[in-house]
C-alpha cells in the first residue's frame, strides 16, 4: 500500500468513512495525548492528514494552535477541507499537498509534527524522520502512532473487524494496513538511523498502535 493509492475520488471517499465510522476514537485518544503537551510556539504539523480527522480533532483539543495538514493525495485533501468547513475549522487548518520526504516549511517552523497510521506509507522512513527533526523548532515534540504489525494477530483482524461492524472492504483495508506496518524491533531499528535516534517507542495498549515520542533538545 502506498499513499498514491488514495489519489482516485472513489478511495478517497471510502477511507474517509472508514476513518469516520472507526478511527474517531484514536483520533480522540491522539489528539488529547498532544493536547497535554506543553509547547513554546503554536504551530502544529499533521503528516500524512489524509481526510483530516485528526487535524480536526487536533484543532478541537487545542484551540491555541495553529494547524498545517499535509498529504500527497489531492482528493483526500479536498474532503480533509470539507470536513474542517462543517466543523467550522478552516480558518485554523491550512491543508496543502506536499511529500513528508520534503516537507515546504523553514527550519524550527512547528512545535509539533503529529502524525498518525502513515509510517507504514512512507518509502523512505530515515529521510521522513530528518525532515522532521528539522522543521521541528528546538525544545519542540513528535507524537507519532501507527498499526503495529502482530504476527500472532493478524488472522484473527478480519473476525475482530466484523465485530466491530466493518464490511468486507473494510476489513481488507485494515488488514493491509496492518500487514505492511512494522514492528517495535523494526521501528527502534529505523529510528536509530534516523535523526529521532533518541525516540521513546511504547505499545498505546488501548488500540494496540505503536507509539513514536521525541522531543527535540
Amino acid at each position: 500500500m502506498s499513499e498514491e493509492s488514495f489519489i482516485n475520488t472513489g478511495l478517497a471517499q471510502f477511507y474517509d468513512e472508514h476513518a469516520r465510522r472507526f478511527m474517531m476514537p484514536v483520533y480522540r485518544r491522539f489528539a488529547a495525548k498532544a493536547a497535554d503537551i506543553s509547547t513554546a510556539g503554536n504551530r502544529l504539523l499533521d503528516i500524512g492528514t489524509g481526510s483530516g480527522r485528526l487535524a480536526i480533532e487536533l484543532a478541537k483539543a487545542r484551540p491555541d494552535w495553529q494547524i498545517t495538514g499535509i498529504d500527497i493525495s489531492e482528493e483526500m485533501l479536498k474532503i480533509a477541507r470539507q470536513n474542517a468547513a462543517k466543523g467550522n475549522l478552516a480558518d485554523r487548518i491550512d491543508f496543502r499537498q506536499a511529500s513528508a520526504e520534503a516537507l515546504p516549511f523553514a527550519d524550527g517552523h512547528f512545535a509539533m509534527v503529529a502524525s498518525n497510521a502513515s509510517l507504514h506509507l512512507w518509502t523512505d522512513p530515515v529521510k521522513v524522520f530528518k525532515e522532521i527533526d528539522r522543521v521541528t523548532s528546538p525544545g519542540g515534540y513528535c507524537l507519532l502512532w501507527d498499526n503495529m504489525r502482530l504476527c500472532l494477530l493478524t488472522p484473527l483482524l478480519n473476525i475482530i473487524g466484523r465485530i466491530m461492524g466493518m464490511n468486507s472492504s473494510q476489513c481488507r483495508l485494515w488488514m493491509q494496513a496492518v500487514r505492511s506496518s512494522y514492528t517495535i524491533t523494526e521501528v527502534k531499528a529505523i529510528l536509530k538511523e534516523s535523526a529521532l535516534k533518541d525516540a521513546r517507542v511504547v505499545i498505546e495498549p488501548r488500540f494496540l498502535e505503536l507509539g513514536i515520542y521525541w522531543k527535540k533538545q
